[in-house]
């Protein structure tokens, strides 16, 4: 496993030892996403479908942590990623790791990428993940302009909608 601020990470200042799961943290260091990807984590966030795909002209948040990113960015580029691999999740997880001479077949690893996501998880209890999560965590970035504007615009069209008399 390996931390390294998001900047490095979108920069890939990095070394790619087949990382699977990611884990993102706020400046405070909670935590605020679990992922995987079981072909590149770089192009699952910044790919043409990812977190946060490059438009030709700006980045923009295509998941609610791409937003959360996005909406906190410069702030968020100092924000960490850890990088797992299968490996070092199975450890963590206390799941049985394969023998160093055990070679998988593509659908085996895949299957192994998405029970350690599961178990990744349950354990850290991510406060953006709602799928596979019983317990979230609580997201303690600090609310920023834009998200205080739309909370306001959220509040205000539910009274419109709601409060009618």
């Amino acid at each position: 496993m390996i931390e390294l601020s998001f900047k490095d990470f979108y920069d890939q200042s990095y070394d790619d030892d087949s990382y699977c799961l990611y884990v993102m943290k706020n400046r405070l260091g909670n935590v605020l996403y679990v992922g995987v990807s079981t072909a590149d984590v770089w192009s699952r966030w910044f790919g043409g479908t990812g977190h946060i795909p490059w438009s030709g002209t700006m980045l923009y948040g295509n998941s609610t942590i791409g937003e959360k990113i996005v909406n906190h960015l410069p702030d968020s580029w100092v924000w960490k990623i850890q990088l797992w691999t299968l490996k070092d999740c199975l450890t963590f997880c206390e799941m049985e790791v394969p023998d160093a001479a055990f070679k998988m077949t593509a659908g085996e690893y895949n299957d192994a990428v998405h029970n350690v996501e599961a178990c990744m998880i349950r354990r850290l209890s991510p406060a953006l993940n709602r799928h596979l999560n019983l317990n979230p965590g609580k997201d303690t970035t600090p609310k920023n302009k834009k998200e205080i504007e739309w909370e306001k615009f959220v509040e205000k069209m539910y009274r419109e909608i709601f409060d009618k008399k």
